[in-house]
């Protein structure tokens, strides 16, 4: 990859994302500098407040993206932290491919200036593993996070992520192990229990707190829920009411309004994003400015903005978005999951349907640019 092609695109993201302040600006009576100043690339909102510390990480902001497995790759996280989260994670890697130096895996930990500060996530079972892998990639991240929640079979079936909710024991281990060999923070991210009859979030945090994990994530459902159901914010309240190291609540966090609403309810540090962001990235900067906006947070429910898109801007940003992934990974792995991200991108644009149905027979990048024209 070329250093100067990246820069080029950062430009051209940098842009459109202007282009999105006037937009929204220009509907909703706000003085542009009022909005494009919450977008320091260094260090986050530049009028303050909203921040915190994990370790000696300054997170400028509580608008933080989720791991998401075969999503938050290099051009998520850069179009993440462009449009103002304070904090991007990796999609989720193995601890034994880190081990035995798997292409795949080591691919995964590739982390670029534009994407920090960059939490790289891990997953696996066996304590001195776990240690072995993070020494070999923590020079990569800034902070190193403990996946404990992922709800996914074949990672249960391998007694990690969700799975270590039933193993308390060994999840203080695994966390101990890892932290004695760092250099950088280490965060956890979990769930509220195994299942309802053993909600044992607390439990948890606690051990994650007093083996040294310098924050932790907590998604509002049980494993055994996956991502059926509603998240329940009741646990993730009690637990940051009972730890001092940062909490960061997830789950259901789909829009500004509810983002302020969990962080008021819950008295957590930060929302982390996840699955609303598909497609929508634009939404790190909608929360980010409603959080700012709405007399700092203070009151709800006395401002609405608009933050509708129009079809022709989305179109530039998926163009955009396709040069990344092409940038990053080659014309054939990214126009192959270029396919999903179009979906996603024009979710609920009226007469879509016609040219979803061609999504996924695009081959090449006339392909794409084609059926986006037609849009």
């Amino acid at each position: 990859m070329e250093k100067e092609c990246l820069k080029t695109l950062i430009n051209d993201l940098d842009e459109l994302i202007s282009d999105y302040i006037k937009r929204f600006c220009d509907k909703n009576n706000v003085t542009y500098n009022r909005v494009a100043n919450l977008l320091d690339k260094d260090i986050g909102p530049s009028q303050g407040g909203g921040g915190f510390k994990i370790g000696n990480i300054e997170i400028k902001n509580p608008v933080i993206a989720a791991p998401l497995a075969g999503i938050s790759d290099n051009t998520y996280r850069v179009f993440a932290r462009s449009f103002g989260c304070g904090l991007t994670f990796s999609e989720m890697v193995t601890g034994y491919g880190i081990h035995f130096s798997h292409k795949k895996s080591r691919k995964l930990t590739e982390i670029t200036d534009y994407e920090r500060p960059c939490a790289l996530q891990l997953f696996g079972y066996e304590p001195d593993i776990m240690a072995e892998a993070v020494k070999k990639v923590e020079g990569q991240a800034d902070i190193i996070d403990l996946n404990m929640g992922c709800p996914v079979p074949k990672i249960i079936k391998a007694k990690s992520g969700g799975y270590l909710m039933k193993e308390e024991k060994r999840a203080g281990e695994i966390i101990s192990s890892m932290v004695s060999v760092l250099d950088k923070p280490l965060t956890v991210k979990t769930r509220i229990g195994w299942n309802m009859d053993d909600l044992n979030v607390l439990n948890i945090a606690k051990i994650a707190e007093d083996c040294g994990a310098s924050a932790i994530t907590i998604h509002g459902r049980t494993v055994k829920q996956g991502f059926s159901g509603k998240a329940d914010y009741k646990m993730i309240r009690k637990v940051k009411s009972e730890i001092n190291i940062p909490v960061i609540a997830s789950g259901d966090i789909e829009d500004p309004k509810k983002a302020l609403e969990v962080l008021k309810y819950t008295g957590c540090d930060g929302v982390m994003i996840g699955r609303a962001s598909k497609g929508a990235l634009w939404l790190f900067l909608d929360i980010l400015v409603y959080l700012t906006l709405v007399k700092d947070g203070k009151q709800t429910g006395e401002v609405d903005f608009d933050f509708s898109t129009d079809s022709e801007w989305k179109k530039s940003f998926a163009r955009l978005y396709l040069r990344f992934l092409v940038l990053f990974k080659g014309d054939y792995i990214a126009i192959r999951e270029f396919r999903k991200h179009l979906s996603w991108i024009f979710k609920g644009i009226r007469n879509i349907t016609k040219a979803r149905k061609k999504f996924f027979l695009i081959k090449s990048i006339e392909d794409a640019w084609e059926i986006i024209d037609s849009i």
